[in-house]
């Protein structure tokens, strides 16, 4: 398999722009202001070999450039009319899929069942897997790339539409093998083995799928790059009885944990889940007050996914103000995948976060950054001296417009790695 070598990092970046967050902070997200947030204005930051080594006001940052009496050669970004905040972290995607599924939005729209469902996603994805390569280079990476553009540096990746062993270590083979690519997000592998019932396994044999993913697919995902394991624990799909066998084997073989909870019913997801200490809980629409405490109390992420609400109009959204009232991190993130949000715009999923769940511009961009990065347990998400140079300049005046305008594309450059994407 051919792997795409990473750009190599300018030696040198000067980045001048009217306002940076940081997002470096240790201030709770409920009712966060900028300022919290670690605002800077007419701010310069110096990247070198893809790693931020200065950030702060301008003024300050050439009286200590001065000071050095250094005459060391620099590009220079100049982004006076930009709002510079750290790249986005998608914690919640779907985007290893082949297929349309344009039909099941246009019945929809019409009040009629979906045609083609999970099943056709599962069968175009296997028969794209027949030649990885081709089925990467045509259709993931021109979708990773426009994720990319919109200012997501970092990716949680799911499998889960090849459902058998051969297709999902192709998968995850997929991301390995272009995880650390320039002209995509970076990206984290999570094995979504129990996502649904493949073909094969008749509904009366459902517990034979979670043994034949125990026995046989947690092992391989685990050596083929698994960072995550995932599961849709939802009435009528896997029961948590099901998912914490599934979860439990998982974990044996190195994984970490994260789970689709009581999106589309109650179903006691999320409480199992926080029995097992997870590291994100995702969804939510349906938990009960019981299981905002016990989210909280155990630090663990509240990945909400407001895109996928709008999409489906349900009627029924995450709690996410009272999670924030009981302390807990709620990240926000896109869901992306072809049947239920096929949304991959992370300022539009900020945009909808502010409409449904009343959050402000600094929560929003909170839990699209710092929060999300979080969930994942990865350095990202924040901009700070030794930390890694990924961020997104938006065209907007004040970073209290975040998340008002959606739709289009408000980044004027993305820098990822030190490197900049456009």
């Amino acid at each position: 398999m051919r792997r795409m070598q990473s750009a190599v990092p300018a030696k040198r970046l000067l980045v001048r722009a009217k306002t940076v967050i940081t997002c470096d902070t240790d201030v709770p997200q409920r009712g966060i202001d900028f300022n919290a947030l670690g605002r800077i204005e007419d701010a310069t930051m110096l990247i070198e070999n893809g790693v931020i080594t200065a950030l702060a006001p301008s003024v300050t940052l050439s009286a200590v450039e001065g000071g050095r009496n250094e005459k060391r050669s620099s590009e220079e970004l100049h982004l006076g009319n930009c709002v510079i905040v750290p790249g986005f972290v998608d914690a919640h995607a779907h985007p290893l899929f082949a297929g349309n599924r344009e039909p099941d939005f246009a019945a929809r729209t019409h009040g009629t069942p979906p045609p083609l469902g999970m099943r056709y996603t599962i069968e175009q994805t296997r028969e794209a897997l027949l030649d990885p390569e081709a089925f990467y280079e045509r259709t993931i990476r021109p979708r990773l790339h426009a994720m990319l553009l919109h200012g997501t540096t970092t990716l949680e990746t799911k499998t889960g539409y090849a459902l058998h062993k051969p297709g999902e270590t192709a998968l995850l083979d997929l991301i390995a093998a272009h995880r650390d690519d320039a002209d995509v997000p970076r990206l984290v592998a999570t094995f979504l083995g129990a996502h649904a019932l493949p073909p094969e396994f008749e509904i009366e044999r459902e517990p034979g799928f979670i043994d034949y993913l125990i026995d046989q697919v947690v092992p391989a995902a685990a050596a083929h790059g698994a960072v995550y394991a995932d599961a849709f624990c939802e009435p009528g799909f896997f029961s948590p009885e099901q998912t914490r066998r599934y979860l439990d084997a998982a974990r044996l073989h190195g994984m970490r944990l994260r789970v689709h909870c009581d999106e589309m019913a109650y179903g006691g997801a999320a409480a199992m889940a926080a029995q097992l200490d997870v590291d994100a809980v995702d969804h939510c629409n349906y938990i009960k007050e019981e299981d905002v405490r016990a989210i909280a109390q155990r630090g663990i992420v509240a990945v909400a996914c407001p895109a996928t609400i709008e999409f489906l109009d349900l009627p029924q959204r995450a709690p996410v103000r009272s999670l924030l009232e009981a302390g807990a991190l709620v990240a926000l993130a896109s869901d992306y995948n072809p049947g239920t949000s096929p949304c991959f715009n992370m300022q539009s999923v900020a945009y909808f976060g502010r409409k449904l769940f009343g959050l402000s511009a600094a929560e929003a961009l909170y839990a699209v950054t710092r929060a999300a990065a979080h969930s994942l347990r990865r350095d990202a998400g924040t901009l700070r001296v030794g930390g890694p140079a990924d961020f997104v300049a938006l065209r907007i005046d004040s970073p209290e417009e975040f998340g008002w305008e959606f739709g289009g594309n408000l980044a004027a450059a993305v820098v990822k790695n030190g490197v900049l994407v456009q």
